[in-house]
């Protein structure tokens, strides 16, 4: 059966080692998983008298009146009592015993780890009742588990700039917000932005390709109005914490109850009421046009009294989305001179004529081209990055011009829930839940021409899920859910006019050192559309027994995923990759230095149809946790997980014989002998079964009285790979080729150009793999044969395992303020390397050449050009201290953290995709991991987050003068960001292009010219257009006559001067790269960005609207960066750009007004939302 549900078996346990497993885990059926789960919480306590001896025999009982659930148990010998699977919200708690007065507390439940209400009873007199109101504890005396929940008021009144779930975690302790607009939204602790599992009432809300979590089409998580409570465990030691290493994100929605309620709600964001971006004021330009709309309604109420009720709710936002661009296009002189040169060069025809001429005309019809200033954005600059040509160029007359351009494109994206509660008897509770999102983003707006405009779209999203909860007795109960959603991307990624725009230009033309703009950029990755179409279950159950002092249980999830995914078509345009603008001059190539000057052409085909991939997960655990002491708790679990090696139906997958680096690289091997096709699973081997033991503490050293607690714990978790690694070994050749051929002339219908030489290497491989024809037979009868590229991974690919550890003390002050202290500490190992450069060779240590027959290491493999090589063995650490501050006054409250951490890795944010855009993922030497050890991307010394919401005593500071209506109900919230900068390196992307010929993908960085001090500060100074102190000096200064000098104070050799790596040679007085050899390591991440401040502030006026019960209507104003302060993003760290060291981007907040990362624009700048809502 399970064969045939994961099409073929993809999971395959060792007997013995299964057996083993249930053994041990039935030997700790005296374990559980804390009586809660990620869609339910827990209530434990300690009944005491007067004397605070503990009360056995208890009686306790615990309400939901809005819903007449009513659940009892009684206090064991340690006078503990506990109740299982509870739904988060408010609860009255009461306690009785003969001899004492009945106590009654109101208490809120949270998501997530249990929370700890201590009851003393004092003894009976005439009145025998006692009412206290009460909030959820702000102390955690339960265990060890390091958690912060958000309440309902914090989630809807806290302003969050586009309504989006993820950023309701921006302001827990240990948070560091990604404000790059770069992949993933924020690290916790130190760990990577993809090492987070998302629940929504216990549905994984994780897009398992990147680890990250599931959203819609403006990239945003919609479903902030439904969401009652959520809880972020940043580590979980219980043992029902599991799929994700750096924590989980769990949230729970609204439920109806036995009175109707509900609200609506609407934003609104436009031009006028927003500043505008630093960049464009300082180019004179106005504010982009934009509109936002946003809404959300939510209702419910009973189906029927007590027992079963209903909660709808609908949310979406419709936007225009401004784009700013800084443009750089070819200026009149140079493409007069160009054209010249393309029409008299003899081995040039009309083609190259017609095809330059269409290049010209889309960058001179650009919107904003006609104001055009003449040269780069700096200063003097000509824009020729250091090339000089006729009639001037380079030397008085500029090669490129500039202008500052903004547009806006309409974007949408919509989602309905809903879900039904029925009490079903005494002991069984079930919830039906339902969700439905749909949308579509204008994802890519190009600077050049609408016609290579990109949308991102798709089919709609599906979720359901069923949840069952069954209580057996007072000591005992079972939480079964039932999940699944249907949906995907398919087709997701396309231009808005293919037919068009690929009869206009077909190819994606990049210009390596930044000369001039990208054209038809979209064109390499949207022509044809791609995605897929995911379908997903999940099963889990959760068991909890209490006896005596323990409470004991057991869980088991599954979750299934399968794939059927569109033919990856990138590239198959083709992407043209010029080197320099000598070699755009002469038609691709300068036949008097093709080694230097020379175009790229990077081009893909592929003959798959669908493929259907499936990844299964399993997770199995106990856990116990035992109370030794009333004031000592200990927890001790024990978790597996085992995620499969994901297999392909149609055997999909293909990879090398064997892992590269023990390859046979003889060139006369034929292909058909070093590549297996047809391959069921992704990699050849991975760790079958993952071992997560676990242990925490809870203590109270000064008793149940005082309000001192010490916690902490260390346990062992895991990552998930991404499955966009599996996903690159299943476009693999033979099925789908990629070629690189150079050298040629770049337009595609010439007599010889880079795309005859691509076409002909795909034919000529494709007929010399079937035939089994080695590297020689195939160049024999293509002497421009192109090799092709391949991905291949280690014979035995591991999970990555985190040991993490942590100590906290935690301080109450009453029962609304809170202090804590805390040391948290990980050690990874067996983190994911994406190594490009494994057939590289020619530089520094690398191989000198390829190999000859018989091979004669080390060298290169003649027959593969790139090689990306994925290997698990990466380590990284880090040790931080978080500070956290809370406070709760009537109905307002107050939440400060402040964290120091230093984080240390080799590769960041789990290998796959980068934390911000001024990293890169491969080490620059494929032979020195170690050498890349450094700050982590998300290392930040320092960083500060708040949020408060407080309602203004006006009436009261007036002393009750004046109208009650227009007095009362103001209230302002906010949230506070601060920190310091994130790591940079400064790299040579010319150099890097240069080695491509080598088969060199990576990034080269820059040699220091000698020892590095600490760097000048980095911020506004640096900015475009004046750049007066820019971060680091500039490597060189550009003469009168328009040539280029080094300058003698830049901190790093000269573009193109390396030798190796960390080697190269200093300026001489015949050259550039003339001089002293020097030996100097930058190291990575040597550098630091600018710092970041934000603040975003809500005032609302909220009034009750008479003669509707309990009714309130509710009109403010949100302000997103409220001081409107400018953060400025990474300079420019590329050593061959004339504007090295200068800063041209803001920094902004990963979701916006407008949506998010790309799909939000520029939102950097001030933004005011008007908001109005009406609750009932």
């Amino acid at each position: 059966m399970l064969d045939r549900i994961c099409w073929g078996g993809s999971m395959r346990l060792r007997p013995t080692q299964f057996l083993f497993s249930l053994l041990l885990l039935a030997v700790l059926f005296a374990s559980d998983l804390n009586a809660q789960t990620t869609i339910s919480g827990a209530l434990t306590g300690v009944v005491t008298d007067q004397s605070n001896a503990v009360v056995p025999n208890a009686d306790v009982e615990i309400k939901d009146n809005s819903k007449g659930i009513t659940q009892s148990t009684k206090t064991d010998r340690e006078g503990v009592y506990r109740f299982f699977f509870l739904a988060p919200g408010r609860y009255v708690l009461v306690a009785s015993h003969d001899g004492f007065r009945e106590q009654r507390r109101m208490v809120d439940v949270l998501l997530g780890p249990p929370i700890s209400v201590n009851v003393s009873l004092e003894i009976a007199k005439a009145s025998s009742e006692i009412t206290v109101t009460d909030e959820a504890p702000l102390i955690h005396a339960e265990n060890g588990d390091v958690s912060a929940t958000m309440n309902q008021r914090q989630i809807s009144e806290v302003p969050n700039p586009g309504n989006d779930l993820s950023y309701i975690v921006q302001t827990a302790p240990g948070v560091v917000m990604n404000t790059d607009t770069s992949f993933a939204a924020f690290s916790i602790l130190g760990m990577p932005g993809f090492s987070y599992l998302r629940t929504i009432d216990g549905i994984n809300e994780n897009d398992n390709y990147q680890n990250n979590g599931l959203n819609g089409k403006l990239f945003l998580t919609l479903g902030q109005n439904q969401i009652e409570e959520a809880t972020v465990v940043s580590t979980g030691y219980s043992g029902q914490f599991g799929g994700a290493a750096g924590g989980n994100i769990n949230y729970f929605t609204k439920s109806g109850g036995n009175k109707f309620h509900g609200n609506a709600q609407y934003y609104w964001n436009g031009r006028a009421l927003n500043a505008n971006n630093w960049f464009l004021n300082a180019a004179g330009q106005p504010r982009p046009p934009n509109i936002a709309n946003q809404w959300a309604a939510s209702f419910g109420g009973p189906v029927k009294k007590d027992r079963m009720f209903f909660f709808l709710d609908t949310e979406g936002l419709r936007v225009l989305i401004p784009q700013i661009f800084l443009v750089k296009i070819p200026s009149p002189e140079f493409e007069a001179s160009t054209l010249a040169n393309i029409e008299s060069d003899p081995k040039l025809t009309a083609a190259s004529v017609a095809f330059y001429k269409t290049i010209f005309n889309l960058y001179n019809a650009a919107p904003g081209a006609t104001s055009s200033v003449r040269g780069g954005f700096g200063p003097g600059d000509l824009g020729c990055n250091g090339w000089t040509g006729p009639n001037g160029l380079g030397t008085t007359v500029p090669c490129s011009a500039h202008f500052t351009s903004s547009r806006s494109r309409p974007s949408y994206d919509a989602l309905t829930s809903g879900r039904v509660d029925w009490n079903a008897g005494k002991n069984d509770r079930a919830s039906l839940g339902l969700q439905y999102e749909v949308g579509r983003q204008a994802n890519y707006t190009d600077p050049i021409s609408p016609l290579f405009d990109a949308d991102y779209s798709g089919p709609p999203w599906w979720q359901g899920r069923v949840i069952e909860t069954h209580t057996f007795g007072v000591s005992a109960a079972n939480q079964f859910l039932l999940a699944g959603s249907y949906g995907g991307n398919s087709g997701a990624f396309q231009l808005k006019h293919p037919s068009q725009a690929l009869a206009v230009f077909r190819p994606t033309l990049n210009f390596v050192q930044g000369t001039f703009d990208s054209l038809a950029t979209a064109n390499s990755f949207s022509a044809f559309g791609f995605g897929l179409y995911e379908t997903q279950y999940q099963i889990s159950d959760d068991v909890v027994k209490s006896w005596r002092n323990h409470k004991f249980g057991f869980g088991a999830n599954f979750v299934g995923i399968y794939w059927t995914e569109l033919p990856l078509k990138v590239n198959v345009t083709g992407q043209l990759n010029v080197q320099t603008l000598d070699a755009f001059f002469h038609g691709g190539v300068d036949d008097a230095s093709p080694s230097v000057n020379f175009t790229q052409l990077t081009q893909s085909f592929t003959s798959q149809g669908d493929k259907r991939i499936s990844f299964l997960n399993f997770g199995i655990y106990g856990q116990d946790e035992w109370h030794a002491q009333p004031n000592l708790t200990f927890t001790l679990a024990l978790r597996t997980e085992h995620y499969s090696n994901p297999l392909c139906q149609g055997s999909c997958y293909s990879r090398l014989a064997a892992p590269f680096e023990s390859l046979n690289h003889d060139p006369n091997m034929p292909y058909n002998q070093a590549i297996l096709i047809n391959q069921k699973h992704a990699f050849q081997s991975v760790d079958s079964i993952l071992w997560s033991p676990r242990f925490s503490f809870a203590w109270q050293p000064l008793g149940l009285s005082h309000k001192t607690v010490i916690r902490g714990g260390g346990g062992i978790f895991y990552d998930p790979l991404p499955a966009g690694v599996f996903d690159s070994l299943s476009s693999n050749v033979p099925a789908y080729n990629s070629f690189a051929p150079q050298q040629n002339n770049l337009t595609p219908d010439e007599n010889t150009s880079l795309f005859e030489d691509a076409a002909a290497s795909n034919a000529a491989f494709l007929k010399g793999f079937a035939s089994g024809q080695t590297l020689a037979q195939i160049q024999a009868a293509i002497p421009n044969f192109s090799l092709p590229a391949v991905s291949d991974a280690d014979r035995t690919i591991h999970y990555v395992q985190y040991q993490r550890w942590s100590l906290e003390w935690q301080q109450g002050f009453g029962a609304r303020t809170s202090f804590t202290v805390g040391y948290f500490g990980h050690h990874g190992i067996h983190e994911l390397v994406q190594n490009t450069n494994a057939n590289a060779y020619g530089f520094g240590s690398l191989p000198t050449s390829a190999c000859t027959s018989p091979p004669v290491p080390p060298c290169a493999d003649p027959r593969f050009s790139f090689v990306t090589e994925f290997d698990t063995n990466a380590v990284s650490n880090y040790n931080g201290m978080v500070v956290s501050f809370k406070h709760r006054w009537g109905q307002s409250l107050f939440q400060a953290n402040y964290t120091y951490g230093h984080a240390l890795d080799e590769i960041s944010n789990g290998g796959f995709l980068p934390f911000t855009n001024a990293t890169f993922l491969t080490p620059q030497n494929p032979n020195n991991l170690r050498g890349a050890y450094g700050p982590a991307d998300y290392d930040v010394r320092h960083s500060f987050n708040a949020n408060y919401i407080w309602e203004l005593p006006v009436k009261h500071l007036l002393r009750d003068h004046g109208w009650d209506s227009l007095l009362t109900g103001w209230q302002i919230s906010g949230t506070i960001f601060a920190r310091t900068g994130f790591p940079y390196t400064v790299f040579d992307p010319e150099e890097s292009g240069n080695l491509a010929q080598n088969n060199y993908s990576g990034a080269i960085y820059a040699v220091p010219a000698g020892p590095l001090g600490s760097g000048p500060p980095c911020g506004e100074g640096a900015a475009f257009p004046l750049s007066p102190h820019p971060c680091l000096p500039p490597q060189f200064f550009v003469l009168a006559d328009g040539s280029t000098s080094p300058n003698p104070n830049a901190l790093f050799i000269q573009s193109t001067c390396e030798t190796g790596f960390n080697t190269g040679n200093l300026p001489g007085p015949s050259g550039p790269c003339k001089g002293p050899a020097v030996s100097f390591a930058q190291g990575r991440n040597r550098f630091r960005g600018p710092s970041y401040f934000d603040t975003d502030f809500t005032i609302m006026k909220k009034t009750k609207i008479h003669g509707w019960e309990n009714t309130t209507l509710g009109v403010g104003l949100q302000f997103f960066n409220f001081f409107n302060h400018p953060n400025f993003g990474f300079p420019d760290n590329a050593v061959s750009d004339s504007t090295f060291g200068q800063i041209g981007y803001l920094e902004q907040p990963p979701t916006s007004v407008l949506g998010t990362g790309f799909s939000g624009g520029n939102a950097s700048a001030r933004m005011i939302q008007l908001k109005a809502q009406l609750q009932f």
